[in-house]
C-alpha cells in the first residue's frame, strides 16, 4: 500500500510540473482578473500562502485538494473594498469531500465620455465566478480534488462568458503536522464574447507547504508560476482565540499584509490589511462559521 501511495503521489505530481514550462510562456492578458483576488481574510492576511492549508471553506479556492480532508461543513464570506476600484464580495460553502463559491467584483458610476472628452453618462462593469468542487481522500494522507468554474464578465456592449477547471493534491507529512500542496489552476477553456472574440483563461500553477510546528502555530509556503514566479509567505499564531497574522508575496505581485481574527465557538471574523506597492493600501473582513 505504501508504495502504491508513492507511486500515485509522483505521478500527479510529474503531471503538474511538467504544465509549468507551458504557463510561463502563455499569453497572459488579465483574463478574469475576480479569479485572483482570493477568499477569505484570514487567508490574505497570511499573504495569500494557502495551497496547502486545508482546514476551512477557502480550500474551493485555493486548493480543491483540501475537499478531501474537511470533517466539518464550514462557510466562509469576505468583502473588500478592492484597491478604491471597486467591491469584491465572495462567499465559499465546504464540507464532506464537497464545496462551491461565488465570486463578484463590480464597479458602478463609472464616467462614459465621448471621442472628445466630454461626459454623456455612467457605466458599470462586472466579474462573476461560480465554483463547484469534489475532494476525497485516496490513501491515508493522500488527498486529490477538482473544480469546475463558469465565468461571466458583463461589460457595455461586449459581454462573455466560459468555463474552466483546477486540479489539485495535497500530502500529509510528519505525522500530520505538515502538508505539501500543488494545484493546477484555470487549466483550460477561454472567455467568449459577445463581438464573437475568444480569450483563453490563464493557467497558473503552484506548489504549496504548510507546517504547524507548535499547537498554536501555523506557517506556509507557496510558489506560484503565473505572469512569471510568485513567492509567498505566510503566519498565522493563535492565543485563547484569537488570532495574530502577517505575511507577504514577493515576485511577480508583491504586497505586505497582516490580519486579525476572533473566535467564539464555532463563528469567527477575521481581518485582513494589504499594502500594495504600487497599488491603493485595502482591507478585507470575513465572516464565517463551522458546523
Amino acid at each position: 500500500m505504501g508504495s502504491k501511495k508513492m507511486m500515485l503521489a509522483a505521478v500527479l505530481l510529474v503531471v503538474l510540473l511538467a504544465a509549468v514550462p507551458v504557463c510561463a510562456e502563455g499569453d497572459y492578458t488579465d483574463t478574469a482578473a475576480v479569479m485572483r483576488l482570493g477568499l477569505g481574510a484570514r487567508a490574505l492576511g497570511m499573504g495569500g500562502a494557502h495551497i496547502a492549508v486545508a482546514d476551512d471553506a477557502a480550500v474551493i479556492y485555493y486548493n480543491p485538494a483540501g475537499l478531501g480532508r474537511l470533517e466539518e461543513f464550514s462557510l466562509t464570506s469576505m468583502y473588500s473594498n478592492q484597491y478604491g476600484a471597486g467591491s469584491y464580495f465572495g462567499l465559499g460553502a465546504a464540507g464532506m469531500n464537497l464545496g462551491a463559491a461565488v465570486l463578484r467584483f463590480g464597479s458602478s458610476g463609472i464616467e462614459e465620455t465621448d471621442e472628445y472628452g466630454n461626459p454623456i453618462g455612467e457605466f458599470g462593469v462586472s466579474e462573476t465566478a461560480a465554483i463547484a468542487g469534489y475532494g476525497r481522500t485516496v490513501f491515508s494522507g493522500l488527498s486529490v480534488g477538482g473544480a469546475l468554474k463558469y465565468y461571466n464578465q458583463d461589460l457595455p456592449g461586449n459581454s462573455g462568458s466560459g468555463f474552466t477547471a483546477d486540479v489539485g493534491i495535497l500530502y500529509e507529512l510528519l505525522e500530520g503536522k505538515a502538508l505539501v500542496g500543488l494545484v493546477g489552476r484555470n487549466l483550460f477553456g477561454s472567455v467568449s464574447y459577445a463581438s464573437g472574440l475568444k480569450d483563453s483563461f490563464e493557467r497558473s500553477f503552484g506548489v504549496g507547504v504548510s507546517f504547524t510546528p507548535m499547537e498554536n502555530l501555523l506557517v506556509a509556503a507557496d510558489a506560484v508560476m503565473e505572469d512569471g514566479l510568485t513567492g509567498r509567505v505566510g503566519l498565522e499564531y493563535v492565543l485563547r482565540g484569537v488570532a495574530l497574522r502577517a505575511g507577504g508575496s514577493f515576485g511577480g505581485e508583491s504586497y505586505l499584509t497582516m490580519g486579525a481574527g476572533f473566535a467564539l465557538e464555532n463563528f469567527r471574523i477575521d481581518y485582513a490589511y494589504v499594502h500594495h506597492r504600487h497599488l491603493p493600501d485595502s482591507h478585507k473582513i470575513s465572516l464565517s462559521i463551522a458546523f
